[in-house]
């Protein structure tokens, strides 16, 4: 039912080609060229306090429970991700950090906590799997997260750790992400 309704909130917006922005320097000046060998999906943004009333006790949990305890005290807008056949987001982590931003609540914060709330039944789609990556000693570990395909599931990891979504082979998987913003670590 929850499921139902963000999906509702967020049907509701407009959506884009998400794809990442690829830095050049041009004449000294850099300047972002659109690259779907990254990243190729839809994207709407949303900034709702329903949505954030409904993920940001998952988000306090998750960061206690885990022993994170990371300092935060702001959302980014949410992300309401669509991936059809063949749609995929490759390798990359979500930390960014914002020094100067026209919403003074982002200034001088990163990305501390990511989550993932997954708004689509596992039978209506094949691939779109959320994987991790992470190192073990000397070697390069790969985890897929069974748990992420199941309707109304919540991923909540810090927003230094690598993951993607593999290749959608059939149907349609729609998806919520969001940030926390804190200070920077010391």
């Amino acid at each position: 039912e929850i499921c139902n309704e963000i999906i509702s909130i967020c049907s509701k917006q407009r959506q884009y080609a998400g794809k990442l922005r690829a830095q050049k320097m041009v004449k000294n000046k850099r300047w972002g060229e659109l690259k779907s060998s990254y990243r190729n999906c839809k994207v709407a943004w949303i900034s709702s306090k329903r949505i954030y009333d409904i993920l940001n006790p998952f988000i306090h949990r998750a960061n206690k429970e885990a022993g994170w305890n990371f300092q935060w005290d702001w959302n980014e807008p949410s992300q309401f991700t669509i991936y059809n056949k063949n749609n995929f987001y490759s390798w990359h982590n979500d930390q960014t950090t914002f020094k100067k931003h026209k919403n003074n609540n982002f200034n001088n914060k990163i990305r501390k906590l990511s989550l993932t709330l997954q708004l689509t039944e596992p039978s209506e789609y094949e691939g779109g799997d959320l994987q991790f990556k992470y190192f073990d000693k000397k070697t390069i570990q790969i985890s897929t997260s069974q748990i992420a395909k199941e309707l109304g599931s919540i991923i909540v990891f810090p927003s230094f750790t690598w993951h993607q979504v593999t290749p959608i082979i059939k149907g349609e998987r729609q998806a919520l992400v969001n940030w926390s913003l804190g200070r920077p670590f010391i």
